[in-house]
């Protein structure tokens, strides 16, 4: 987010620099910052085998809920599960 508290830094996404500033030392949220930094980036510097149906996912959430709040619980209730994946991996 422009002028946002937290924002993208060096070769880091927002999510990563979250991760990061906190000493977040989960794991799975590392996974999936790797997804994210992909994603977010426009790059494929982490090269994850998931990020490409993940992409497809939240372009499918977009393209069937308009309302902000909606997508907001959908790709909210997505990354929950695949936290969940790489949790139990």
């Amino acid at each position: 987010m422009f002028e946002g508290e937290f924002t993208d830094e060096g070769d880091l996404c927002t999510f990563e620099v979250l991760v990061q500033r906190f000493a977040v030392k989960d794991k799975a949220l590392v996974e999936i910052g790797r997804i994210v930094h992909d994603l977010d980036l426009k790059e494929a510097k982490f090269k994850r085998p998931e990020t490409a149906g993940i992409s497809a996912l939240l372009e499918g959430i977009a393209a069937s809920h308009k309302p902000d709040e909606a997508r907001l619980d959908r790709g909210s209730a997505l990354f929950d599960d695949l936290y969940e994946y790489f949790r139990r991996k």
